[in-house]
C-alpha cells in the first residue's frame, strides 16, 4: 500500500514520510517535485506512482498574504485539492486532506457560550485563508478524509515551544498572546492518527487535535513549569498590542472537539501539556 505525500518538504510532510516509511512504501513529493496547481502534472504523478493513499500536506498558510491575494489562495488551497481528488479517483487512491480550525469564526452563539467545535458545527470563516481551506474541503469530495487541526507544532524543529523556551533562557518578559484559544497540536501525535484514518479510508470531516484547549500564555506557563522559570515573566498581550491591524481577522476561539475520533473508537491524542513536556525534554536533550 504505497503512500504518496504531497508537500513532503513541509513540517507535516517530513514527519509523515518519516513515520510512514517504517511500515510501508512511501513517496514524498515536494513543491519542487510537483506543482499541485497544474492538473496535468498532478495526473502524471498519480499515474506514475499509483498510490493507495495520497496525503495532501501542501497549502498556502500565510494567512495575511492570502487575504491580499485571494485568487492565489483559492488556486493553492482549493482548486489544487480538486486536481488531487480527480487524479486519485482515476487510480482508486484515498485522499487525506488536512484542513484548519480557521473554517470557524470563534464568535459565541446566542447563549454566549463558547465550546470546542464539533465536526457538524456550521462553518463561517473570517478570512480568505479559512474560506479557501473550506473550499478545499469541498473539493476533496465526499469519500476523502478531511482532517481539521489547530496550531500545529513541529516534530523536528523548535516551533512555538522552542521559541518560548529560548526566550525564557534569556532575560526580561516573554510576551505571548492571551486572547486567542485553540488546541495546540503536535505533529508527532497528529501523524499516527492521520495514518490510521488513511488505512481505514474514513470518509468525511474528522477533527484531530491534542486534548485540551489553551492560549499561548497558558502554553508559556507550561514551558516555564518544566524548566522552573518564574511564571511572572510570561506577560499576556492581545492582538491589538502587536501593532497595526493585520490584513486578516483571526478567530479568537477555535478549539476543536474530536467527536468523530471517539465514535470511530480511535484513541484520543495525548493532552497538549504532556506533548509540551516531551517537546521541552527533546529540545533540552
Amino acid at each position: 500500500m504505497t503512500l504518496l505525500v504531497v508537500g513532503s518538504a513541509g513540517q507535516l510532510g517530513r514527519e509523515m514520510v518519516r513515520a510512514a516509511s517504517v511500515s510501508r512504501p512511501v513517496v514524498g513529493l515536494s513543491r519542487v517535485d510537483l506543482d499541485v496547481t497544474d492538473p496535468a502534472a498532478v495526473r502524471a504523478a498519480i499515474e506514475a506512482h499509483r498510490p493507495s493513499v495520497v496525503v495532501n500536506g501542501s497549502a498556502w498558510t500565510d494567512v495575511d498574504a492570502c487575504e491580499l491575494e485571494p485568487e492565489r489562495a483559492d488556486l493553492v488551497n482549493a482548486r489544487a485539492v480538486g486536481n488531487l481528488a480527480e487524479a486519485c479517483a482515476m487510480v482508486g487512491a484515498h485522499l487525506v486532506q488536512v484542513s484548519t480550525d480557521f473554517v470557524f469564526d470563534g464568535i459565541p452563539g446566542p447563549d454566549g457560550v463558547l465550546a470546542p467545535y464539533g465536526e457538524d458545527h456550521p462553518t463561517n470563516p473570517l478570512n480568505v485563508y479559512g474560506a479557501s481551506k473550506l473550499a478545499g474541503e469541498e473539493a476533496a469530495g465526499a469519500g476523502a478524509t478531511v482532517a481539521r487541526t489547530t496550531w500545529l507544532q513541529s516534530a523536528d524543529g523548535p516551533g512555538m515551544v522552542g521559541r518560548i523556551l529560548a526566550a525564557l533562557e534569556g532575560d526580561g518578559p516573554v510576551e505571548l498572546l492571551g486572547d486567542r484559544r485553540a488546541c495546540p497540536t503536535f505533529i508527532v501525535d497528529l501523524v499516527p492518527a492521520l495514518l490510521q484514518l488513511a488505512d481505514e479510508r474514513v470518509p468525511g470531516v474528522v477533527h484531530v487535535v491534542n486534548e485540551g484547549e489553551a492560549s499561548w500564555v497558558e502554553v508559556g506557563h507550561l514551558v516555564a513549569a518544566e524548566v522552573g522559570a518564574d511564571f511572572d515573566r510570561i506577560v499576556s498581550i492581545t492582538e491589538s498590542d502587536l501593532g497595526p491591524p493585520r490584513p486578516a481577522r483571526r478567530p479568537a476561539y477555535s478549539a476543536l472537539d474530536s467527536a468523530a475520533l471517539r465514535r470511530l473508537g480511535h484513541p484520543s491524542l495525548r493532552h497538549h501539556r504532556d506533548a509540551v513536556a516531551a517537546t521541552v525534554a527533546r529540545l533540552r536533550g
